[in-house]
């Protein structure tokens, strides 16, 4: 008999007894799941790609996380130290930086754009010759519970859908989904959700016919936005004509009805074509057995304002795009160019609005810094020691040390806020808390929530600083929040932009406040480099190390990359010197601990402490 039949038996068996019985159950472990979407007809050139993933379950593997990988299967694609793949991450609870949020439930999400093709470690990987897949398991374990393969298919290379790949303008789309209002695409039209950074997202329209210099396509969509007395904006039926010299324009059926009630709207347009936009267009291309040709720039006209009811005017900018229809190319399609065809009609891919990192824009962002590498190694190599994140601040691999036992890498801080004004000036905090605890050398310090101030070449980097300390100790506690803790020097930094991204790598950290740290470090002690990055909502910040917004495929193919984080020797020999007082020893004397003395040690020559 099943547990579950025994369960009804042992609760009609108490019912009858009239004793309240309940046995305990337990629940079917709900199987991880993962779907991509879409995972086929992807554009060889680049399609954005959904992938979820339900039922992990946060604690399980150790809450070590899962991997996530999208590129051939190549032997090392489970493996840690796993290189070259064009998508690499790690997906867990409480991630920061780069990693992918794993909810409570179980539950995670991540859109990335994937190519046919790209170059890593100056390797071409196509998936002509071997084929693309989306790669889950667990990170770092043997254990196959949670591994799943998704086959990528891509279009054959130079084919393209036909169709027309244009949203009508992004701050229309933005004010009406983000004020509430609705957006239904029908008949034909169909949101582009493979067009990247450009959400809400704009459309697909199918292709209709093509013939005496025109090129017509078929879909509308219907805006409403009822708490701004919009009740219905319909535009319908896109059609291209060119004029030679790449000119031309688009004209589409518009129709509304605005203001008043809903009822008895004010203003009424039943739907008829007008003449919307004046377009610039790219030379055509050859795309298989169709043309496609880029929108480089689309401008309302005075007919077009009308038909918006004056909410935009005449000269102001829509959204750019691209069509595609049967064809060869030739020269710039004119009446005699543009062939008639009745081809069914197909969706097709997208131009979209570059990413740009603008004061408005800036919503994400990380800080690689890892304090000081010979105080990680004095924690790390010390007895019955711990070094601990929390709070949104990951330690890393890179420059960790060998032979100690808590990790000893730098740390990753989470994005919390940002002021920025320009890559040059900006201030930003960050989340997360480390904690260093030496118990045999009675202390436990932590260092939080870093803040840094950028202007002008140089900075300031501020932190919550709280050392713990018990009896005996040669230093009473020491609580400071929000401290001025270090001075930042950016003239040799290295700043790279791009991509809706900032990087700037190298920042020189010196102590400014010995203090904070009880005078266990100088006045002007050097600390270890950091790396600030930034980035809009619609970027792909690089992973730990990388080198920087734009690097291109490959950049943080690992999930705890493999990178050097010291440039240089001067970097590498910011150990403790003859500047620098050791924590204080002690010794066991009895049953107790005795403390000895405070020792200043100078390293023999060569010698790093």
């Amino acid at each position: 008999m099943s547990l579950r039949r025994w369960g009804a038996v042992l609760a009609g068996a108490a019912l009858v007894a009239g004793a309240a019985v309940t046995p305990a159950l337990a629940a079917d472990p709900v199987a991880p799941k993962v779907t991509v979407a879409p995972a086929t007809g992807l554009d060889p050139a680049g399609t954005k790609i959904v992938v979820k993933g339900t039922g992990f379950d946060p604690a399980a593997n150790d809450g070590k996380g899962f991997g996530l990988r999208v590129g051939p299967a190549k032997a090392d694609v489970r493996d840690r130290a796993g290189k070259d793949f064009q998508v690499s991450r790690l997906i867990k609870k409480g991630a920061v930086g780069s990693q992918i949020p794993l909810d409570d439930n179980g539950n995670w999400e991540y859109s990335v754009t994937v190519k046919a093709e790209y170059v890593a470690s100056g390797t071409t990987y196509s998936a002509k010759k071997q084929p693309f897949s989306v790669f889950v398991f667990g990170w770092d374990t043997p254990v196959l519970t949670w591994d799943s393969t998704t086959p990528l298919k891509f279009t054959e290379a130079g084919d393209a859908a036909t169709g027309l790949a244009w949203g009508l303008r992004h701050s229309w789309r933005n004010y009406v989904t983000r004020g509430g209002g609705t957006v239904t695409p029908s008949n034909g039209a169909t949101l582009d959700t493979a067009a990247p950074n450009v959400e809400p997202y704009p459309y697909k329209w199918k292709y209709e016919s093509s013939g005496e210099g025109t090129v017509s396509y078929t879909g509308q969509v219907t805006y409403t936005f009822e708490a701004h007395t919009i009740w219905d904006f319909t535009i319908a039926d896109p059609r291209i004509t060119f004029g030679g010299d790449g000119a031309g324009t688009l004209t589409a059926k518009v129709g509304y009805a605005f203001y008043g009630t809903k009822t008895a709207p004010e203003k009424v347009r039943t739907p008829s074509d007008v003449v919307l936009a004046d377009l610039k267009l790219k030379a055509p291309a050859q795309a298989g057995d169709n043309v496609a040709v880029d929108i480089e720039s689309a401008k309302l006209t005075a007919a077009g304002a009308a038909a918006f009811a004056d909410f935009y005017k005449p000269g102001e900018a829509l959204d750019t795009g691209r069509l595609v229809f049967p064809g060869k190319s030739g020269p710039a399609p004119t009446s005699s160019t543009v062939p008639t065809s009745s081809a069914p009609p197909t969706t097709t891919t997208s131009s979209s609005a570059p990413c740009v990192l603008t004061p408005d824009s800036v919503k994400q962002g990380n800080l690689l810094w890892g304090f000081k590498q010979s105080f990680r190694r004095y924690v790390g190599i010390g007895s019955g020691t711990s070094i601990t994140a929390s709070d949104g601040v990951e330690i890393t691999d890179i420059d960790k040390i060998d032979g100690t036992g808590p990790p000893s890498g730098a740390y990753l801080w989470g994005f919390d806020s940002v002021q920025y004004k320009s890559a040059t000036e900006f201030t930003t905090q960050f989340r997360g808390k480390v904690t260093f605890a030496y118990p045999a050398h009675s202390f436990e310090l932590s260092i939080g929530r870093p803040k840094v101030v950028v202007a002008q070449g140089k900075g300031k980097l501020f932190a919550d600083v709280e050392l713990k300390t018990t009896s005996g100790a040669p230093s009473p506690p020491i609580s400071q929040p929000g401290v001025e803790l270090a001075s930042l020097d950016l003239a040799a930094a290295k700043t790279t932009e791009g991509a809706g991204a900032l990087s700037v790598a190298g920042i020189k950290v010196t102590l400014g406040n010995a203090e904070a740290f009880a005078k266990f470090y100088k006045v002007g002690e050097v600390l270890d480099e950091a790396t600030v990055s930034l980035g809009a909502s619609c970027a792909h910040l690089p992973g730990p190390g990388a080198s920087g917004p734009g690097a291109g495929p490959g950049v943080s193919d690992d999930l705890v990359p493999d990178v050097k984080y010291r440039p240089d020797s001067a970097l590498a020999s910011t150990g403790a010197d003859s500047g620098m007082w050791l924590l204080w020893g002690l010794v066991l004397v009895g049953a107790g601990l005795a403390l000895v003395l405070v020792v200043r040690r100078r390293p023999a020559p060569g010698q790093r402490p």
